[in-house]
């Protein structure tokens, strides 16, 4: 041979094993649907993980972008980013660790044209933005430090998503140039950002942030670190800004004091929360998998090796070497492995596909593409690869030593890879039961846990109710009169709809969230850790949402119109008092109608002290998996923002009403847009998108498992059975009859289950503490949990044990003993 040897002889093993492979034909599909399976469902979920938690930015290097988070020394558990007033980031632009900083202001301005008015999503950013974060346009040009005049305010020009671009021009490069109105002012189009181009939006766009150091609005600050410079050092300069900060604006900042800390902008993003926890039990799940296709076909293997017992003894009694029969076998393993990627990455696409069409898309970044691209399919390589020597390994060491005298021997064939390959076998089949057990045990609380979910009572009705957002133009309606005023024709229009039976104004979180506030109760000692939830509701908002009340009364119309300082407040807000207190009639001190901010307005005449006059019922106020939080609902006219929600009650479909309720709103004003029209059933559909996640990949991969494990057991019976056909003929010729036959053989397979079922439910109730901390509320140990896996696997396990037993009982015992 040439000085090639070792390639050549890899590529005659090569060649070898797939002429083996096409000899066994239904060994071969077997291993390559076990393989494909697991090895498509690791690549699929990879492909989801590579999108969203491995690269789901595409900003230029996106690990070195630091976020500034301030943490509550009362509550560390609290943090988010630090948003600066505007002043606050000039001072943050002129500390030396930082090679560079931006800002972002998010918010909504209102887009008139010749089409129905919208809601524009138009995010400020500073002019140094996009060399920030390092993203060409594919249209025109991004905004430019020129941007921003000398005295500090912006040119009217605005980048559009790649998103807005097809929706408003059709994806004309006409587009350039042209003129959007938002809030009355026209706006020039100078480029439009690629498709995956998502920063705080996908569909609408940027313009230039006013830089004022007397400005107070609020900005969200990242930043660069010098080159050489230490995050803790970075720290060190921020804390020391803030604590200047803090002495001259102490209410801005924790009242106990506080940290400033860099996080790394990949961990703080939506990337990092409840998505990046399912995920990453997903892909532990699909291990799982991946090992119970392995283990399956590391049994087909010894099985298969064991029948080869005579054509390996012939090879190694003319001079083969064990090393060179183990790595024969070796190469046929990962020729099967390989195959079986390449039927995986098929299989991979329409998962992938059936991942992504039941992720909740909030909780995935806008940027964000999953697709199986190279990174993925490398991935899927080195995944084969690997499974194949995984499941090779064990096989190829048993089958490169036989016993030559007994291999050699035909009547010695029938006994070749006696105990020693059955303990083996065994094993890998405990091992595959116990792993479906797993996810067999996660799937079951998961779905246990959505069901639980799904029956909670949230305290509310939702059939039948339409929301709305109400957002009103800042110069349209700038004073807190126009506000009310506007809100009051709205409420009163809507409310003579036909088959309307009650209308209601909430805040912008309806049913969940709302401002929230430090507050205080006479006779009580203030504590600046604790906050209340502020409803900003009209005198129906109770009826309207199906909220019982349990003591007092409710708002009355001309409460809510004069502005009265009163309020209801949920069965959370009334246990504030110490047990037995009548919560009626006290009086509660709430610090946002003190010092409410300039997004938020108040009458002429306020006071922030409200009395109680009701207590109504609790409901799930903020999100369905959290206990409702203490909240005190008073009139929308004590507290205007620039957003309402408009709730109503109807006789018919809800959204039958939509067109109805924007005619009136047209009468009002032509150009006042509705938003984000919803159901509250659809609202509520929101909050279970993610455990709805969650419980269909896990119930998908727990049931994958548990069919691999099914046919593990059923060809590892087999297999049994036809190498102890002789011998069950010998006991048949003795007097055994079907049910002792039947029965040998069914204990022999139930005394496996038993012991995989007691090792996979010890590892599943190990699991439970985690899912329920990581997942979502799942229950604690659940004995219904408990049992369904139990009858489950023993089920479908008992079954395929059946059936081998069956045949083993129905042989002939003169063929039987015939049999070699």
């Amino acid at each position: 041979m040439s000085g090639l040897r070792p390639i050549e002889t890899l590529w005659q093993d090569v060649r070898y094993g797939a002429r083996s492979l096409r000899r066994s034909p239904g060994f071969t599909l077997v291993a390559l649907l076990s393989l494909g399976l697991g090895i498509g469902a690791a690549t699929a979920i990879f492909s989801v993980v590579y999108g969203v938690l491995i690269s789901p930015y595409p900003y230029a290097k996106p690990d070195e972008i630091w976020a500034p988070l301030i943490r509550d020394l009362k509550n560390p558990q609290q943090g988010g980013f630090s948003e600066h007033q505007m002043r606050d980031y000039v001072e943050l632009k002129k500390l030396p660790a930082f090679s560079d900083t931006m800002a972002t202001h998010p918010g909504a301005r209102l887009l008139t044209s010749d089409s129905a008015p919208e809601n524009f999503q138009a995010i400020e950013v500073t002019p140094n933005a996009f060399r920030f974060l390092g993203v060409p346009p594919i249209l025109g040009r991004t905004i430019q430090p020129t941007d921003l005049r000398a005295d500090g305010e912006p040119e009217p020009v605005i980048v559009l998503t790649y998103k807005a671009w097809q929706r408003l021009f059709d994806g004309s490069p006409a587009a350039l140039g042209k003129t959007i109105t938002l809030d009355s002012q026209p706006f020039t189009v100078v480029g439009v950002m690629p498709s995956r181009f998502g920063w705080w939006t996908d569909d609408g766009g940027w313009v230039v942030l006013p830089e004022n150091s007397r400005d107070d609005r609020w900005v969200a600050a990242i930043v660069r670190l010098n080159r050489g410079v230490s995050p803790q050092v970075g720290e060190q300069q921020l804390q020391a800004l803030h604590l200047r900060l803090a002495g001259e604006r102490p209410n801005d900042f924790p009242k106990g004091g506080f940290t400033t800390s860099l996080q790394n902008y990949l961990n703080v993003t939506v990337a990092s929360g409840e998505m990046q926890s399912s995920l990453r039990l997903l892909f532990g799940a699909v291990g799982f998998l991946l090992l119970i296709a392995c283990a399956n076909v590391a049994n087909l293997q010894l099985a298969r090796g064991t029948a080869r017992s005579h054509e390996i003894a012939v090879r190694m009694s003319i001079g083969a070497g064990r090393a060179r029969l183990f790595r024969q076998l070796l190469t046929e393993s990962v020729v099967l492995s390989l195959a079986g990627g390449v039927l995986g990455v098929f299989i991979a696409f329409g998962i992938t596909k059936g991942v992504v069409a039941l992720m909740p898309s909030f909780y995935v970044p806008n940027e964000a593409r999953i697709t199986v691209n190279l990174y993925v399919l490398l991935f899927s390589a080195g995944v084969a690869v690997l499974t194949g020597i995984v499941f090779g390994l064990a096989p190829a060491l048993k089958c490169s030593r036989p016993n030559l005298t007994a291999a050699m021997n035909d009547a010695g064939r029938a006994l070749a890879g006696g105990a020693a390959g059955g303990r083996t076998r065994n094993a890998l089949v405990i091992a595959e039961i116990a792993l479906s057990g797993v996810l067999l045990m996660g799937a079951s609380l998961t779905i246990r846990g959505f069901l639980r979910l799904e029956s909670l009572d949230t305290g509310f009705r939702t059939d039948g109710v339409l929301v709305v957002g109400l957002p009103m133009s800042p110069k349209r309606y700038a004073t807190y009169d126009q506000r009310v005023a506007f809100s009051q024709r709205v409420l009163e229009a809507v409310s003579s709809v036909p088959q309307v039976q009650s209308a209601a104004i909430g805040n912008g979180g309806l049913p969940f969230g709302g401002p929230r506030s430090s507050y205080s109760i006479a006779g009580q000692p203030k504590d600046e850790s604790r906050n209340i939830l502020l409803g900003l509701i009209s005198s129906d908002y109770p009826q309207t949402m199906g909220i019982p009340l349990r003591a007092g009364r409710e708002l009355s119309a001309a409460e809510v119109a004069r502005a009265a300082p009163v309020a209801v407040i949920n069965e959370a807000a009334s246990r504030l008092w110490p047990a037995g207190t009548n919560p009626i009639g006290q009086q509660i001190h709430i610090d946002l109608l003190e010092k409410p901010g300039n997004a938020l307005l108040v009458p002429a005449t306020h006071a922030p002290v409200v009395t109680v006059v009701g207590v109504i019922g609790d409901t799930r106020n903020a999100g369905l998996q959290d206990p409702p939080a203490p909240a005190a609902y008073i009139p929308y006219t004590l507290l205007v923002p620039q957003f309402r929600t408009l709730a109503l009650r109807t006789r018919t479909k809800p959204m039958l009403l939509l067109n109805a309720v924007r005619a009136r709103l047209r009468d009002i004003d032509k150009d006042q847009p509705l938003s984000q029209p919803l159901t509250l059933a659809d609202i509520l559909g929101f909050e279970t998108v993610q455990p709805r996640f969650n419980m269909a990949l896990f119930t998908f991969f727990g049931l994958l498992g548990l069919t691999l494990a099914a046919v593990g057991i059923y060809s590892t019976l087999a297999y049994t059975v036809a190498r102890r056909t002789r011998e069950i003929g010998i006991r048949m010729a003795l007097g055994a009859g079907f049910g002792d036959v039947l029965t040998m053989m069914l204990a022999m397979g139930v005394k496996l289950v038993l012991i995989g079922l007691a090792v996979g439910l010890a590892a599943g109730l190990a699991l439970i503490r985690f899912l329920k901390s990581e997942v979502f509320q799942v229950p604690g140990t659940d004995p219904v949990a408990l049992a369904g896996v139990v009858l489950l696997l023993c089920g479908v396990a008992l079954l395929a044990c059946f059936v081998p037993a069956r045949r083993a009982a129905q042989l002939d015992p003169m063929s039987a003993l015939r049999s070699d």
